[in-house]
Formats: structure tokens, sequence, C-alpha cells
């Protein structure tokens, strides 16, 4: 294990144990005693559809880029590395360099392998914030959000949308004019990424497949939720989503332990759930992900047995 695993490591840990002192461990155990196990299963069905859906728009946008693999071993690898995040913490590959290296390994060079994970990352971050955002400013302006919980005029959440879903846009038109900013082999990463054909269709089709992504990801927190008893509605899940995968997406922790627990916390809580409740939620979606690394751990397992007859 190197020393950035183990700040990782040390720092999920640190993180998850404040915010269960902070709450109360008996409150948050407390709140699993009552789950519906129909809902529990719901929630980790539609984990597994956004799993599958991502690895899917992977699979799309590799193929953009000129990587191309077969699905089926796009699917395992994206499983593997869910696996890399979750079930081996102290891994010193994480989950995308593992998906990358596994294109690399079928023969593809390694900096179109790499920038097909980068972006692939990049676009479900961007819709995710593009949908937390715009349901934000339609709950403003429904009348639904009150000011008590969030002061800022319907304006500022929709201009905020516009300019998160445009971004892309923006940023590729201004790229090849502030290539002379950049280091050389960048520069050639940069060439080659405007060379790719029907860039303005690939910009539609990652909205259509992280949209589909990000659709089931809150449906499994919203399922998880619902199975512990909370008594929010499906658009409160969607605004509070953002920040909560946000956080869990930062290279703080391991597979977003610690800081999705004190991002649920505060945003459901400002919808009115008890915070034992939702990092409760937040703990079940991180279960739903681990099992996910087991079944990837079971299918890594598998393969080298098949290779070891």
């Amino acid at each position: 294990m190197n020393v950035r695993s183990l700040f990782r490591l040390v720092a999920s840990i640190v993180l998850f144990a404040l915010v269960l002192w902070f709450i109360g461990p008996a409150r948050v155990l407390a709140s699993f005693t009552q789950a519906d196990s129909g809902w529990l299963a719901a929630g980790f069905a539609a984990s597994l559809c956004a799993s599958l859906l991502s690895a899917l728009r992977w699979h799309a946008l590799a193929a953009w880029l000129g990587v191309h693999a077969p699905r089926r071993e796009m699917i395992l690898a994206y499983w593997r590395g869910v696996m890399a995040n979750t079930v081996l913490p102290g891994a010193t590959l994480g989950g995308d360099t593992l998906r990358a290296l596994h294109l690399q390994n079928l023969g593809h060079p390694i900096a179109r392998t790499a920038a097909s994970v980068l972006l692939d990352r990049l676009s479900g971050l961007w819709v995710l914030v593009a949908l937390s955002l715009s349901m934000t400013a339609v709950a403003q302006a429904l009348g639904l959000l009150s000011a008590a919980v969030l002061s800022t005029p319907p304006i500022f959440a929709a201009a905020l949308t516009v300019l998160t879903i445009i971004a892309p846009l923006l940023i590729w038109s201004l790229s090849m004019a502030l290539k002379g900013l950049l280091p050389g082999r960048a520069i050639a990463l940069l060439d080659a990424l405007h060379a790719r054909p029907n860039p303005l269709q690939q910009y539609f089709v990652q909205i259509l497949w992280s949209g589909g992504v990000q659709l089931f990801s809150i449906a499994a927190f919203a399922f998880g939720g619902y199975g512990l008893g909370l008594d929010l509605v499906w658009w409160q899940f969607v605004i509070a989503a953002g920040p909560i995968f946000v956080f869990a997406a930062m290279p703080v922790g391991i597979g977003g332990w610690g800081t999705r627990e004190a991002a649920s916390a505060l945003m459901l809580g400002a919808f009115g759930a008890t915070q034992e409740t939702a990092v409760a939620c937040a703990i079940l979606y991180g279960l739903f992900t681990t099992l996910q690394g087991l079944l990837g751990a079971l299918s890594l397992l598998h393969a080298k047995g098949a290779e070891g007859l």
C-alpha cells in the first residue's frame, strides 16, 4: 500500500467515525431495524442498472475515441473497477486506473484508454450536477422549495443549469484556441481528440447515457431511503443527490465512505430527514456498491481460475 492509498483509507475511516460519533452509532444502527426488504432489493437492482449503463456509456465513449473492445469485456472491466474502489481499499490501483489498464492490455495506447476513463467519469458528474441544478430551479419556480432551504432566486439555479449544460461545448470551442498554453504531450492528445468524428453527436449521446445512469443511481439512493422509512418525495432526492454524489466522488477517502455520509446528513436533513436516517441511507447506498464490488471480485477470480485450467 502506498502513502496516498494509506492516506485515503485513514481519511475514510476518520470521516466515517466522526459522522457516526456526532450522530450516535446506536441511533444509526436503529434506523436499519425496520428496513423494508422489498425497497432494499429494488435499490440494489437500480444500483446494478446504473453500473450496467455506466459500462455501456464508457463503451460508447471509448469507441468514439477509437478504443474498440467487446462490450462484455468492458462491462466486466467496469465491475472489476468497482471492486478495486470498494472491496480492495488498500490497493495501489484505483478502479479508474484498473479500467484504463484493462483496455491497454487489449492492445490500445494508454493515453487513449486513460482519456476514455477520465471523460467517462467527467460525463457522469457533469450530467448529475445539471440534473440537480435543473430540479432545484423547477422546484423553486413551482414554490416547492422554501426559502428556508435555499434563499437564492430561481433564476440563479436556472442560469447555473444552462451554464453547466453548455460548459462542454464552450470548453471544446476554447480548447483549440488555448492549446498553445499546454505542454506538447497534452497538445497531441487534444489534436487527436478534435480529430474524432461527430463530436456534437457524441455530446448528446453522453447526455442520454449519463442521464440514465444518474436517474438509476438516484433511484437506488431513494429506494434505500424509502426502505428505511425516509419520508421524502422524489424531487428532493434529485436535488440532494448532486452534492451527495459529488462529495462521494472527491479523492479524499475510499469508495465515498465518510464524505457521502456527511453530505447526506446535511442535504437530506435540510429536507426534514433525521440525521441518523440520512446517514443510514448513505451507508446503504455504499453497501449496494460494495456488494457489486464483491460480484466484480468473483468475476475476476473466475477468470483467473479459467486461465489456470
